[in-house]
């Protein structure tokens, strides 16, 4: 496989102008011409007195300060390091970090994720050389000590729907405690492309942003054009099953959820309250997820059942095809139940991020294969290349969708 590392792009806004008839990718900067980039650039401020932006990102002032003030998306002033100045980056989730790792893994200070070998042989070689430094969701905490070990300059907080006193709190907590800048992003399914481009803006990654915001808003765009023509009485249930057991669940106002809708599948817990008595499974997210019953999914009885995998997740999906408490269920019955992939990040959930783009993709083709007929171990090859900065093989992608 390809070492992702050699796909990862300089900041556009610091490459210098390109010659006539020069091609862009021989002239990208090295660290040690970039520090001499900035020398001749700062020369130039001072002698020549100008007073034009620096190669399209930075004024004078604020090549000179190293820092630069930005609107996030709640409304916030938040001054943050310049892009000439910025070099390490972390996240208060693991939602926010594949968000960043897909636009500039190379200003990763650490991961939320303690990666396994598994998940590590779908990642570019460097992911093995990132600290976890650890994470706010699911009740977790950051190791500050770490942060500021490895010069974090600035913090990104980013959501997967819209954000919520939860995510403010949080990062408005983690700012004060640290003296790091922490920035909120509304990362909903609709507004990708302007999530990609505030991020693309604040790390000098315009271009790769554009067409990181272009290629999710085509995909959301395909699918949600796909699924609009199913009629309803040809609309599918599914049950998701969570946990050990798989007797957990997400209701519908769980953001864990929202690539089954965008998906149009009729989820049979979908109207569960999780303030009912016994209903919270004590997980420590917005919108947790919830306990069931077997004898209520025997109830709703399923057409389709989507499982956490035993060997990555720990979960049920072995014991939902095998044991014979589970056999009477529809799903069950006719072969319907099936492991939601998870190499390197899950398809659809936990985190809840930009890797729902193939989620969406993988479970519209599974529930309505006649309305969204699409190869997907093609489509699988192009999201990691494209997302995740490594070309799988056919074989690899027949492996991570469990074919």
């Amino acid at each position: 496989m390809i070492d992702g590392a050699s796909k990862f792009p300089t900041p556009d806004c610091l490459v210098p102008p390109q010659p006539s008839g020069s091609h862009p990718s021989t002239n990208l900067l090295s660290r040690r011409s970039f520090v001499k980039l900035g020398s001749y650039a700062l020369a130039a401020l001072t002698v020549g007195g100008t007073s034009t932006i620096l190669y399209g990102c930075e004024s004078p002032a604020e090549f000179l300060s190293g820092k630069r003030t930005i609107t996030d998306d709640i409304g916030r002033t938040v001054t943050i390091p310049t892009v000439s100045k910025l070099t390490s980056i972390y996240f208060t989730s693991p939602l926010a970090q594949i968000f960043c790792f897909t636009l500039a893994p190379d200003l990763l200070a650490g991961t939320t994720i303690p990666f396994n070998n598994n998940q590590l042989a779908y990642l570019p070689e460097n992911t093995r050389k990132l600290d976890f430094m650890g994470s706010l969701s699911g009740g977790g905490f950051i190791d500050t000590e770490v942060l500021r070990y490895n010069n974090v300059q600035l913090i990104f907080s980013i959501s997967g729907t819209d954000l919520t006193d939860v995510n403010i709190n949080d990062a408005l907590a983690l700012q004060d405690q640290t003296g790091i800048p922490v920035v909120l992003i509304d990362g909903s399914f609709d507004r990708i492309g302007k999530s990609y481009q505030l991020l693309g803006e604040l790390l000098g990654r315009r271009e790769r942003a554009e067409e990181l915001a272009s290629y999710c808003q085509d995909i959301y765009d395909r699918v949600t054009t796909a699924v609009a023509k199913i009629p309803e009485d040809e609309l599918v249930t599914y049950y998701f099953a969570e946990g050990q057991e798989g007797l957990q669940t997400e209701p519908n106002a769980s953001e864990h959820s929202l690539a089954f809708q965008v998906a149009r599948g009729i989820n049979v817990a979908g109207t569960i309250n999780p303030d009912e008595p016994g209903r919270s499974a004590g997980v420590a997210d917005n919108h947790d997820m919830v306990n069931v019953s077997l004898n209520e999914i025997r109830a709703w009885d399923p057409e389709f059942i989507i499982a956490w995998d035993f060997t990555t997740r720990n979960g049920a999906d072995q014991i939902i095809r095998n044991y014979s408490a589970w056999s009477d269920i529809s799903a069950v019955k006719t072969g319907r139940v099936y492991t939601m992939p998870n190499i390197p990040f899950s398809f659809c959930d936990r985190p809840p991020g930009v890797n729902r783009f193939l989620g969406i993709q993988w479970l519209a083709n599974l529930l309505y294969p006649t309305y969204y007929d699409v190869d997907m171990i093609e489509v699988v090859r192009d999201f990691y290349s494209t997302c995740y900065w490594r070309d799988i093989s056919k074989d690899q992608a027949r492996s991570i969708l469990g074919l």
